[in-house]
């Protein structure tokens, strides 16, 4: 039943023009990286051949973490499909077990958001046939380096975001909240940044980065040009314990999601039932005699209450005062902590 579920997602989602838009998308990016000087992810590369396997772990960890809401789309379109389209009573009523359907649609939708990762090999390598690219900026296209770029660098980091994603989902079945825990972890792993890069103890630093970036760059810190042409990422210390690590988190994650859902509505709370007051009988009145005026006076009567009405209702919205508040944040941190640029002191 697991694998129903997994190639119902799998059929569903490549049925969708969204996959193929995200596959272009981190693809271009790439391409546009190798073919131009302009362009550039995840800092310059000073010497180092624009397709060499540094560039291609550096290129893989910085799309793998844009990637995080195409990762919301599709986990999340997965996760509250049923309960959108009203079909949750229907499917939870069948002898479904829960492990087949929590992991099958899991496995599936992170399967389908992990894909459109393949178009950033695809446009570094196009990116290196461009003719108008100076032959001596390339080097040859290895395709090993791509291949553990996508295993050891972004699918982690795929399955961290997905797990958290998933997991709110399920448990409170809503879009908003998914895309507000996709906005947490983007400002979240900012903050930490900031935290972070200030530690005596890289070693440390290293392991608490959810996306690897900090043990990659540690591991490659004193490369030299040569190293970073050719070399492969050790799958060992510090690299492997963060991976390790992070996937851990992940299952536990996906583990508190499965345990704490449930085949059922979720509980909404009910209204106080208002007193039964019994309204005396009034006696009938005539009513006044009115006229509508449909001019334009009326019509700007109409979009300002229409645009007050909805205006207001924004900003007393609870998705709006959390996406705010995590803006402060990232706000107050950034200026609380940057203090020195280029060994300057900055106000």
């Amino acid at each position: 039943m697991t694998r129903k579920f997994f190639l119902f997602e799998v059929r569903y989602w490549l049925r969708q023009p969204m996959v193929y838009i995200f596959f272009l998308i981190l693809g271009l990016l790439p391409f546009f990286a190798v073919i131009s000087d302009n362009v550039r992810i995840g800092g310059g590369i000073g010497n180092v051949f624009k397709n060499a396997p540094y560039v291609v772990y550096q290129f893989y960890g910085a799309m793998s973490f844009i990637a995080i809401l195409m990762v919301t789309a599709f986990v999340n379109g997965t996760a509250i499909r049923d309960f959108t389209s009203d079909t949750a009573q229907i499917v939870f009523s069948t002898p479904v077990s829960k492990r087949s359907y929590l992991v099958g649609k899991f496995l599936g939708s992170t399967f389908i958001a992990t894909l459109p990762l393949l178009g950033v090999s695809l446009g570094i390598v196009l990116g290196s046939w461009w003719p108008s690219v100076d032959p001596l900026r390339l080097g040859p296209n290895y395709m090993l380096p791509h291949l553990e770029a996508l295993l050891v660098v972004a699918l982690p980091n795929i399955l961290f975001a997905a797990a958290i994603i998933f997991a709110v989902a399920v448990l409170m079945r809503s879009t908003m909240a998914s895309f507000i825990a996709a906005i947490l972890l983007f400002v979240g792993y900012s903050v930490a940044g900031t935290f972070m890069s200030d530690m005596d103890n890289q070693h440390l630093a290293s392991l608490l980065d959810p996306f690897g970036g900090a043990a990659t760059d540690l591991i490659t810190k004193y490369w030299s040009v040569a190293d970073k042409n050719t070399r492969l990422l050790p799958l060992d210390g510090v690299l492997l314990w963060n991976r390790l690590i992070w996937l851990g988190v992940a299952a536990a994650v996906f583990i508190f999601g499965y345990m704490r859902f449930r085949f059922t509505d979720r509980k909404q709370k009910a209204r106080p039932a208002e007193a039964d007051e019994r309204v005396p009988a009034t006696a009938a009145v005539a009513l006044p005699t009115v006229q509508l005026h449909h001019g334009a006076a009326a019509r700007r009567a109409q979009f300002a209450t229409l645009f007050r009405r909805d205006f207001l209702g924004m900003l007393k919205g609870t998705p709006f005062i959390i996406i705010m508040a995590l803006g402060l944040v990232q706000l107050f941190v950034s200026l609380g902590f940057v203090t020195s640029m280029y060994g300057n002191t900055t106000y």
